[in-house]
């Protein structure tokens, strides 16, 4: 794997994944009943939303990092159509191409 595409691909995916999940996680916990209507209307809604979408390019720079890391191209970025954890899903699945790259000290 490429160390400078996975440095990168640590810090966005480390970045969006957290605020993605703990906005979910604002909006199943406090956006409720008759107020889920209004997310705006409410402060953890304003926030839980503002954090998902502060989390998407985070997380889609993180994707196509770890691709380039691993050696394919980032057009695997296309599979979050299948659902948004796709994409890491199947990065980490597949080998890496650039394993028998050579080390420089």
């Amino acid at each position: 794997m490429d160390a400078r595409h996975k440095k990168k691909a640590l810090i966005g995916l480390s970045a969006g994944l957290p605020l993605f999940l703990v906005g979910w996680a604002l909006i199943f916990t406090y956006v409720r009943g008759p107020r889920a209507v209004t997310l705006l209307g409410s402060a953890p809604g304003l926030i839980a939303l503002t954090m998902i979408i502060v989390s998407i390019p985070f997380y889609l720079w993180g994707c196509a990092e770890l691709a380039r890391a691993k050696g394919y191209s980032t057009a695997i970025l296309l599979t979050c159509v299948l659902g948004w954890l796709f994409p890491v899903v199947v990065l980490l699945a597949l080998p890496d191409k650039n394993r028998h790259q050579r080390r420089r000290w």
